[in-house]
């Protein structure tokens, strides 16, 4: 089955957007840690890991028809 051109770049464009978002919260996790912030890294870095651990909408499951 083949997607759609405007359904790809939706796609593309809401994972490069994901992506983005854990980068930068990422990148707060590391700036507490170098501040030796251990509480704030950590509420950070377990953002990081509830954003990668969230599926794509186009990922799921479909139910069974």
């Amino acid at each position: 089955m083949s997607v759609d051109p405007h359904i790809q770049v939706l796609r593309e464009a809401l994972r490069a957007e994901h992506e983005a978002r854990i980068a930068e919260v990422q990148a707060w996790a590391d700036e507490a840690g170098a501040a030796g912030d251990v509480e704030r890294q950590r509420r950070h870095q377990a953002h990081v890991e509830r954003l990668r651990a969230m599926p794509y909408p186009w990922e799921r499951e479909r139910p069974a028809a």
